[in-house]
């Protein structure tokens, strides 16, 4: 049977599974579905539709699944709801907000959500994401696995953030970031995650990478034509082509370079 505090409040309709544990003065209302081995810690408010994994570990002052900050949402539309996956760490105030279309507010697994951090409503973290000390994610955006949203940074609405790609502090992010870049400046790459590479065990892929940002940022070319080129010379890498792929796809534009130099 779960573990709950006497003072905690949880709705018929939740289902949780024998090992959860949950702290002192939380609210769990609606369906909510909570898998093994979760920790939740205390004042925690967690609204339904809302599906949460297993071996999370959810710190105090946490609010999960409730309406969007959107003024044209019906807050009586329950919707999608959120979904969160396993292993994740959600430290003090955080913050996620159900979905207002047809696919729930989505948290991959092994992502280190630090205090004050926000997700928006409709958003889509992948796995091993960071979201770093009052980091912002608006609503609709996309970040992909590993990438590291540093403190105070905030994402536009329906910006994408690529595989490893990272704001360094107190940055705005208003198009998307292709995989491995790094924002340096508001609104500006300053260069590549080679630390991130290396450690994630890409450092054979580096020079090539380099190679194909220097063709799209430094050259001179037209976008269309800087993955031509990037395509005909590189083809051979695959990390390559997923840039190539990236910025294809995207519908915002990307993030525009400015030499880490420039003040």
């Amino acid at each position: 049977m779960p573990q709950i505090h006497p003072t905690s409040f949880i709705d018929s309709a939740a289902q949780l599974h024998d090992s959860v544990n949950i702290g002192r003065w939380c609210v769990i209302e609606g369906l909510v579905t909570i898998g093994p081995n979760t920790t939740i810690s205390d004042r925690v408010s967690i609204k339904g539709p809302a599906t949460i994994g297993s071996n999370n570990r959810i710190y105090q002052n946490v609010s999960i699944g409730y309406e969007s900050q959107d003024q044209k949402f019906d807050p009586d539309h329950r919707g999608p709801g959120t979904l969160i996956g396993d292993h994740n760490i959600i430290r003090e105030g955080f913050t996620a907000h159900r979905a207002t279309q047809d696919k729930p507010t989505t948290i991959g697994n092994h992502n280190y959500l630090m205090a004050n951090s926000h997700v928006g409503h409709d958003s889509i973290i992948g796995n091993n994401v960071t979201l770093v000390n009052g980091s912002l994610v608006a609503g609709h955006v996309e970040i992909h696995d590993h990438a590291i949203i540093s403190g105070n940074s905030g994402i536009h609405q329906f910006c994408r953030m690529g595989r490893y790609a990272m704001t360094t502090g107190c940055v705005p992010v208003v198009q998307d970031v292709p995989p491995f870049c790094v924002v340096h400046y508001p609104k500006r790459i300053g260069g590549l995650n080679v630390v991130g590479m290396r450690r994630a065990g890409l450092r054979d892929h580096i020079r090539s990478l380099k190679q194909a940002f220097d063709i799209l940022f430094r050259q001179g070319h037209l976008v269309p034509n800087a993955l031509q080129l990037i395509e005909e010379e590189l083809s051979h890498d695959p990390i390559c082509i997923e840039f190539v792929q990236f910025i294809k796809s995207t519908d915002r534009g990307i993030t525009s370079y400015a030499a880490q130099d420039r003040q």
